[in-house]
Protein backbone atom coordinates (compact mmCIF):
# COMPACT_ATOMS: atom_id res chain seq x y z
CA UNK A 1 0.00 0.00 0.00
CA UNK A 2 1.24 3.33 -0.98
CA UNK A 3 2.42 5.84 1.23
CA UNK A 4 0.12 9.14 1.51
CA UNK A 5 1.88 12.42 0.37
CA UNK A 6 1.16 15.82 1.96
CA UNK A 7 0.25 18.34 -1.11
CA UNK A 8 0.10 15.86 -3.53
CA UNK A 9 -2.75 15.62 -6.34
CA UNK A 10 -4.27 12.96 -4.30
CA UNK A 11 -4.52 15.17 -1.33
CA UNK A 12 -5.85 18.04 -3.46
CA UNK A 13 -8.25 15.67 -5.17
CA UNK A 14 -9.34 14.51 -2.28
CA UNK A 15 -9.91 18.01 -0.52
CA UNK A 16 -11.55 19.34 -3.54
CA UNK A 17 -14.62 16.05 -3.73
CA UNK A 18 -14.74 16.54 0.38
CA UNK A 19 -15.91 20.16 0.00
CA UNK A 20 -18.46 19.51 -2.69
CA UNK A 21 -19.87 16.86 -1.08
CA UNK A 22 -20.43 18.69 2.00
CA UNK A 23 -21.66 21.70 0.03
CA UNK A 24 -23.89 19.22 -1.71
CA UNK A 25 -25.06 18.21 1.76
CA UNK A 26 -25.54 21.80 2.86
CA UNK A 27 -28.24 22.23 -0.07
CA UNK A 28 -29.90 19.43 -0.54
CA UNK A 29 -30.60 19.97 3.34
CA UNK A 30 -33.07 22.41 2.25
CA UNK A 31 -35.36 19.72 1.50
CA UNK A 32 -35.69 17.75 4.21
CA UNK A 33 -36.53 18.25 8.04
CA UNK A 34 -33.86 20.43 9.56
CA UNK A 35 -33.66 18.65 12.43
CA UNK A 36 -33.75 15.34 11.44
CA UNK A 37 -31.20 15.72 8.91
CA UNK A 38 -28.71 17.10 11.60
CA UNK A 39 -29.64 14.29 13.43
CA UNK A 40 -29.24 11.61 11.05
CA UNK A 41 -25.71 12.77 9.92
CA UNK A 42 -24.31 12.61 13.19
CA UNK A 43 -25.36 9.40 13.73
CA UNK A 44 -23.85 8.50 10.64
CA UNK A 45 -20.33 10.37 11.47
CA UNK A 46 -20.63 8.80 14.92
CA UNK A 47 -21.03 5.77 13.59
CA UNK A 48 -18.09 5.66 11.20
CA UNK A 49 -15.97 7.00 13.93
CA UNK A 50 -16.67 3.86 15.68
CA UNK A 51 -15.90 2.12 12.82
CA UNK A 52 -12.57 3.60 12.21
CA UNK A 53 -11.51 3.17 15.61
CA UNK A 54 -12.87 -0.72 15.67
CA UNK A 55 -10.74 -0.90 12.58
CA UNK A 56 -7.62 0.14 14.17
CA UNK A 57 -7.76 -1.62 17.26
CA UNK A 58 -8.50 -5.02 15.38
CA UNK A 59 -6.51 -4.19 12.30
CA UNK A 60 -3.44 -2.11 12.86
CA UNK A 61 -3.22 -3.42 16.44
CA UNK A 62 -3.41 -0.28 18.50
CA UNK A 63 -3.93 -0.05 21.92
CA UNK A 64 -6.76 1.48 23.75
CA UNK A 65 -4.42 4.01 24.55
CA UNK A 66 -3.73 5.07 21.24
CA UNK A 67 -7.67 5.38 20.36
CA UNK A 68 -8.43 7.76 23.18
CA UNK A 69 -10.55 10.92 21.76
CA UNK A 70 -8.25 13.54 22.87
CA UNK A 71 -6.81 15.24 19.94
CA UNK A 72 -8.62 18.52 19.36
CA UNK A 73 -10.70 17.19 16.76
CA UNK A 74 -11.46 14.19 18.36
CA UNK A 75 -12.55 16.43 21.23
CA UNK A 76 -14.02 18.76 18.46
CA UNK A 77 -15.90 15.94 17.08
CA UNK A 78 -17.80 14.83 20.26
CA UNK A 79 -19.15 17.88 20.84
CA UNK A 80 -19.90 18.84 17.35
CA UNK A 81 -22.06 15.20 17.22
CA UNK A 82 -23.70 16.33 20.05
CA UNK A 83 -24.77 19.72 19.43
CA UNK A 84 -26.34 18.04 15.88
CA UNK A 85 -28.01 16.13 17.80
CA UNK A 86 -29.54 18.26 20.77
CA UNK A 87 -29.31 21.62 18.64
CA UNK A 88 -27.13 23.14 21.19
CA UNK A 89 -26.06 26.79 20.75
CA UNK A 90 -23.75 26.74 24.10
CA UNK A 91 -22.17 23.98 22.13
CA UNK A 92 -21.75 26.06 18.90
CA UNK A 93 -19.65 28.53 20.30
CA UNK A 94 -17.21 25.85 21.47
CA UNK A 95 -17.40 24.29 17.88
CA UNK A 96 -16.99 27.23 16.11
CA UNK A 97 -13.81 27.95 17.58
CA UNK A 98 -12.31 25.07 17.95
CA UNK A 99 -13.14 24.23 14.54
CA UNK A 100 -10.26 25.92 13.01
CA UNK A 101 -8.27 22.85 14.14
CA UNK A 102 -10.03 20.62 11.52
CA UNK A 103 -8.45 23.22 8.68
CA UNK A 104 -5.16 22.36 9.38
CA UNK A 105 -5.68 18.98 10.12
CA UNK A 106 -6.60 18.54 6.32
CA UNK A 107 -3.88 21.11 5.25
CA UNK A 108 -1.26 18.93 7.22
CA UNK A 109 -2.68 15.54 8.02
CA UNK A 110 -1.00 12.53 9.97
CA UNK A 111 -2.24 9.94 7.88
CA UNK A 112 0.22 7.13 6.32
CA UNK A 113 -1.71 5.35 3.38
CA UNK A 114 -3.48 6.52 0.20
CA UNK A 115 -6.53 6.19 -0.93
CA UNK A 116 -9.21 4.13 -0.65
CA UNK A 117 -7.25 2.96 2.67
CA UNK A 118 -10.64 3.15 5.20
CA UNK A 119 -8.86 5.47 7.93
CA UNK A 120 -7.75 7.67 5.26
CA UNK A 121 -11.14 7.83 3.81
CA UNK A 122 -12.51 8.24 7.52
CA UNK A 123 -9.81 10.89 8.72
CA UNK A 124 -10.69 13.53 5.55
CA UNK A 125 -14.80 12.66 6.61
CA UNK A 126 -14.81 13.49 9.95
CA UNK A 127 -12.47 16.22 9.82
CA UNK A 128 -14.54 17.47 7.14
CA UNK A 129 -17.78 17.00 8.94
CA UNK A 130 -16.39 18.99 11.38
CA UNK A 131 -16.09 22.15 9.32
CA UNK A 132 -19.68 20.91 7.62
CA UNK A 133 -21.52 20.94 11.12
CA UNK A 134 -20.70 24.53 11.89
CA UNK A 135 -21.49 26.06 8.66
CA UNK A 136 -24.75 24.05 8.65
CA UNK A 137 -25.82 25.36 12.36
CA UNK A 138 -24.49 28.67 11.20
CA UNK A 139 -27.19 28.38 8.07
CA UNK A 140 -29.80 26.18 9.34
CA UNK A 141 -29.95 26.74 13.24
CA UNK A 142 -28.65 30.20 12.48
CA UNK A 143 -26.58 30.16 15.37
CA UNK A 144 -23.83 32.92 15.45
CA UNK A 145 -20.10 32.95 16.76
CA UNK A 146 -20.14 35.12 20.28
CA UNK A 147 -17.29 37.19 22.30
CA UNK A 148 -19.11 34.83 25.39
CA UNK A 149 -18.01 32.17 23.03
CA UNK A 150 -15.04 33.22 22.34
CA UNK A 151 -13.76 32.94 25.61
CA UNK A 152 -15.47 30.08 26.48
CA UNK A 153 -13.68 27.78 24.19
CA UNK A 154 -10.31 29.56 24.97
CA UNK A 155 -10.91 28.74 28.57
CA UNK A 156 -12.38 24.92 28.16
CA UNK A 157 -9.80 23.78 25.50
CA UNK A 158 -7.08 25.29 28.14
CA UNK A 159 -8.84 23.10 31.37
CA UNK A 160 -9.57 19.96 28.71
CA UNK A 161 -5.26 20.26 27.64
CA UNK A 162 -4.56 20.13 31.54
CA UNK A 163 -6.67 17.18 32.56
CA UNK A 164 -5.10 15.68 29.45
CA UNK A 165 -1.59 16.59 30.42
CA UNK A 166 -2.13 14.19 33.11
CA UNK A 167 -3.47 11.33 31.14
CA UNK A 168 -0.60 11.58 28.92
CA UNK A 169 2.34 11.81 31.41
CA UNK A 170 0.35 8.71 33.39
CA UNK A 171 -0.20 6.82 29.99
CA UNK A 172 2.84 7.79 28.12
CA UNK A 173 0.88 8.88 25.14
CA UNK A 174 0.93 12.77 23.67
CA UNK A 175 -1.97 13.73 22.91
CA UNK A 176 -2.65 17.23 22.17
CA UNK A 177 0.75 17.73 21.63
CA UNK A 178 0.84 18.84 25.22
CA UNK A 179 3.60 17.08 26.52
CA UNK A 180 6.11 16.98 23.71
CA UNK A 181 6.55 18.01 20.28
CA UNK A 182 4.90 15.78 17.47
CA UNK A 183 7.07 12.74 16.14
CA UNK A 184 6.04 13.88 12.83
CA UNK A 185 6.47 17.04 11.00
CA UNK A 186 4.04 19.51 11.97
CA UNK A 187 4.00 23.76 11.72
CA UNK A 188 4.73 22.70 15.58
CA UNK A 189 8.18 21.86 15.31
CA UNK A 190 9.32 25.38 14.47
CA UNK A 191 8.29 26.87 17.12
CA UNK A 192 10.87 25.54 19.65
CA UNK A 193 11.00 23.23 22.55
CA UNK A 194 8.57 22.51 25.42
CA UNK A 195 6.97 24.60 26.35
CA UNK A 196 7.94 27.64 23.82
CA UNK A 197 5.85 25.87 21.14
CA UNK A 198 2.77 25.63 23.71
CA UNK A 199 3.28 29.36 24.33
CA UNK A 200 3.29 30.46 20.62
CA UNK A 201 0.18 27.94 19.43
CA UNK A 202 -1.72 29.64 22.52
CA UNK A 203 -1.14 33.19 20.93
CA UNK A 204 -1.63 32.03 17.54
CA UNK A 205 -4.91 30.59 18.76
CA UNK A 206 -6.06 33.92 20.68
CA UNK A 207 -5.34 35.53 17.11
CA UNK A 208 -6.50 33.41 14.22
CA UNK A 209 -10.19 32.27 16.43
CA UNK A 210 -10.38 36.43 17.16
CA UNK A 211 -10.12 37.01 13.39
CA UNK A 212 -12.82 34.36 12.58
CA UNK A 213 -15.09 36.38 15.42
CA UNK A 214 -14.92 39.39 14.00
CA UNK A 215 -16.49 39.26 10.66
CA UNK A 216 -19.67 37.98 12.98
CA UNK A 217 -18.92 41.14 15.68
CA UNK A 218 -21.82 43.23 14.27
CA UNK A 219 -24.17 40.56 13.43
CA UNK A 220 -23.81 38.36 16.61
CA UNK A 221 -26.08 37.68 19.61
CA UNK A 222 -25.85 37.60 23.00
CA UNK A 223 -24.20 34.25 24.25
CA UNK A 224 -27.65 32.29 25.48
CA UNK A 225 -27.66 28.66 26.99
CA UNK A 226 -30.48 28.10 24.58
CA UNK A 227 -31.59 25.25 22.24
CA UNK A 228 -32.32 25.16 18.35
CA UNK A 229 -35.07 22.33 19.31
Amino acid sequence: MENFKVFSSEHFWIIFSNVLFFIFLIIIANFFNKKRFAKLSAVAIFLLKISELVYRYMYNSESISQLLPLHLCNITLIFIIIMMLSGSNTLFQLCYYWSLGAIFAIITPDIKYSFPNFMTLSFFITHFYILFAVIYAYVHFKFRPTLGGYFSAFFSINLIALGVYFINDKLGTNYLYINRLPSFSSPLNYFGEWPNYIIIAELIYIIITYIAYLPMRNRAVKFKKESFY
